[in-house]
């Protein structure tokens, strides 16, 4: 169990990490739209990222038929850690000790909090009725208007803010794409019509690319040290609060675990608004690079030479005396 959930951490931490390096290359108008996808699909890097992603969903799974749910997920919550060391190594830059407390103190809030907030059991084990897939089909609703909102929000924000908001996107567009397929487990055992039949099918496909349109949207932003907390953040709390509210998922503590939990949600808010204020401008060497030949190339006013005097016509002559009749037609036929 051990090793599986750290093979999954590991694979979802570095294809989270080869997806948000490739989809920050993306350009800006592709935001929130399916060309968005039609870019990242032809670059190999992007591909192999979803592909770690894959393995470790496999690894995940694996890990969790081994050992218990809450021990697992604290496993599977280094993924954050794993990212954000991968993107630093990229990056070039060096990651000051407050943001790597800040970093793991979002890994360990997460764990806190599904350890403390994970229900005991499934209120419906096996199937659900009639009433737990309406209640699956509100959740997964909910969830992902939730999501359309925060990302219509966030594409007309801009800088931190609109990392912010594209993140909680993807994180809540995760929490829909993840009750749809708790629903389409349940419906799969009734045999190949009623996978047809249901909603779930539906939902799973639709939410499915919904939600990596939104998770690459997110990381497009450039600003991985924003995004990957918060994401890891929002699907889990977002889980918990559908399979409790809305499926009767009962937690596993009482009123004290309820409260050691709000103050693990607590922490990690902070650890995270930590985060988004010290997290560096989006590609700030590109900025300097395109404004510096911009100083350098400006043109220089222009030194209008000044007109040099012109000849000055010979001065006429002083009359002293008044001239005769003669002189003056003499001087005209002259032409002076």
């Amino acid at each position: 169990m051990i090793v599986s959930a750290l093979a999954a951490a590991a694979l979802y931490g570095g294809g989270a990490a080869a997806e948000q390096r490739q989809a920050a290359k993306a350009p800006e108008s592709s935001a929130g739209r399916p060309r968005l996808l039609l870019l990242l699909i032809r670059q190999p890097l992007w591909l192999l990222g979803i592909a770690a992603q894959f393995g470790g969903f496999a690894a995940h799974a694996v890990a969790l038929r081994s050992g218990p749910l809450a021990t697992v997920q604290m496993l599977v919550a280094l993924e954050l850690v794993v990212a954000v060391v991968i993107v630093r190594i990229w990056s070039g830059r060096p990651l000051s000790r407050a943001s790597w407390v800040a970093a793991l103190t979002v890994a360990a809030g997460i764990a806190a909090f599904l350890v403390l907030a994970s229900p005991s059991g499934h209120a419906h084990a096996g199937d659900l009725p009639h009433h737990g897939m309406a209640a699956a089909a509100l959740g997964a609703a909910v969830a992902g208007a939730a999501a359309v909102a925060a990302a219509a929000a966030g594409l007309r924000a801009a800088g931190r803010r609109r990392a912010v908001l594209l993140a909680v996107a993807a994180g809540l567009g995760d929490s829909c794409s993840a009750v749809a397929t708790m629903a389409f487990s349940h419906v799969a055992s009734h045999g190949v019509i009623a996978v047809v039949t249901s909603w779930t099918t539906l939902a799973v496909v639709v939410g499915g690319i919904g939600n990596v349109l939104l998770t690459q949207t997110a990381y497009q932003t450039g600003r991985p040290l924003i995004t990957l907390p918060i994401i890891s953040a929002v699907t889990p709390v977002a889980s918990v609060a559908i399979g409790i509210g809305l499926l009767g998922e009962t937690p596993r503590v009482g009123v004290a675990g309820g409260v050691a939990a709000g103050f693990a949600v607590l922490v990690t808010s902070l650890a995270l608004a930590f985060l988004a204020r010290s997290a560096p401008p989006a590609q700030p060497e590109a900025a300097q690079q395109e404004t510096a030949p911009q100083q350098e190339t400006a043109p220089k006013p222009k030194r209008v030479p000044r007109p040099r005097a012109a000849c000055r016509a010979p001065a006429a002559p002083e009359v002293t005396e008044p001239m005769a009749d003669e002189d003056l037609l003499e001087l005209a036929a002259s032409g002076r």
